[in-house]
C-alpha cells in the first residue's frame, strides 16, 4: 500500500474513529480544509476538524466510518466508505440547523477525496448520502414502514430464489422475481454479477459443476427492504468450478445470503460462504 493510503486510512481510524487528537496534528497540515454538504461551513485546521470529530461523537456515541475501496493517484486519495452511528448524545449540526437527539441509528455511504502534499492531508472533501441520514433520522419524513405482508413476499422472493433458481436451474424465474439491474456480489468474483445474462450464465456454470446442487434455507430473517438467509449446499462435483476440475466428490458448504429488494423485485443478493471449505472439499487447498 502506498504511503498516501496509509495517512488516508490513519485519518479514518485513528482521527475519526479513535478520536486521536496527536494523529490529527500530525497527518493534517495547518492549512487543512474539510468539506462536507451536510455541514454549512468548512472546517478549518487540524483543531477546526477535531472538533469536528468531537461533535460527531457526541451525538453518536458508537460513531463509525469504515473505508470500503481507496483509489489512488498523484496527489489525491479518494476513497468510498460506509459511517454510521445511534443518535443519544447531543445535537448533530446540520444544513437544516441543530438536529436533537432522535435515538434513532443511521448507516450510509459516502465518498471522501484527500489532497496530500509533503507527507500531510491539505484538503478533505467529502459526498455523503445526505438524504439517506436525514431519512434515517427522522428529520425528513419517509413513508411508512413495511407492512408485514411486505416483508413475507420479500422473504417468499429469497426462498423462491434458493428453490427455484438455484436448486432447480429453472431460469425463467429470473426475470420474474430478479430487478433488471440485478447484481449478484460475492467473493470469488472479481467483479459483480449483473444483469439477467450474465447471472443466468453463472447459474448455469455452478449447475454444471454441481448437476444435483441443493440449497437449503437454515433460518430467515427481514426488515426494511432487506432479507437475510443462512443457508447450506449440497452437491457433487461433476464439472470445473474455480478452477477446479471435476472430482466427483460430495461437497458441503455453509453461507449467509443479505437481499436487497426494489419494488417487489430482488435488486442485489451479497453473499459470503465458506469458500476455504468449499475448495479444501475440492481438493483445490490441502486439507
Amino acid at each position: 500500500m502506498n504511503a498516501n493510503k496509509v495517512l488516508s486510512r490513519r485519518y479514518f481510524y485513528q482521527i475519526m474513529n479513535g478520536r486521536n487528537e496527536q494523529v490529527a496534528h500530525e497527518i493534517l497540515s495547518d492549512d487543512f480544509v474539510f468539506t462536507l454538504p451536510t455541514h454549512p461551513e468548512p472546517f478549518h485546521g487540524p483543531d477546526g476538524f477535531f472538533g469536528l470529530v468531537q461533535m460527531l461523537h457526541g451525538s453518536f456515541p458508537d460513531f463509525y466510518i469504515n473505508p470500503q475501496e481507496m483509489v489512488s493517484g498523484g496527489d489525491w486519495v479518494v476513497t468510498r466508505w460506509r459511517g454510521g452511528g445511534t443518535h443519544t448524545g447531543g445535537p448533530l449540526l446540520t444544513v437544516k440547523g441543530n438536529v436533537e437527539a432522535t435515538g434513532k441509528f443511521f448507516e450510509i455511504d459516502g465518498m471522501t477525496w484527500h489532497t496530500i502534499k509533503d507527507g500531510k492531508i491539505t484538503e478533505s472533501i467529502g459526498h455523503e448520502d445526505t438524504l439517506g441520514l436525514m431519512l434515517q433520522l427522522g428529520v425528513l419524513p419517509s413513508e411508512a414502514a413495511p407492512a408485514q405482508a411486505d416483508l413475507e413476499h420479500n422473504q417468499t422472493l429469497a426462498t423462491r430464489y434458493f428453490e427455484e433458481i438455484m436448486s432447480q436451474g429453472n431460469l425463467d424465474v429470473v426475470e420474474e422475481i430478479l430487478d433488471p439491474e440485478f447484481a449478484f456480489i460475492i467473493p470469488t468474483q472479481p467483479e459483480p454479477i449483473a444483469g439477467y445474462p450474465a447471472f443466468k450464465g453463472f447459474v448455469g456454470y455452478l449447475r454444471n459443476a454441481f448437476p444435483d446442487i441443493k440449497f437449503t434455507v437454515m433460518r430467515q430473517t427481514a426488515e426494511g427492504n432487506k432479507v437475510a438467509t443462512r443457508w447450506n449446499i449440497e452437491g457433487t462435483h461433476l464439472g470445473e468450478f474455480l478452477g477446479a476440475p471435476p472430482t466427483g466428490n460430495h461437497v458441503k458448504d455453509y453461507g449467509i445470503d443479505i437481499f436487497t429488494i426494489k419494488n417487489g423485485k430482488i435488486l442485489s443478493v451479497h453473499v459470503n460462504e465458506n469458500d476455504f471449505g468449499l475448495m479444501q472439499q475440492l481438493g483445490a487447498i490441502p486439507s
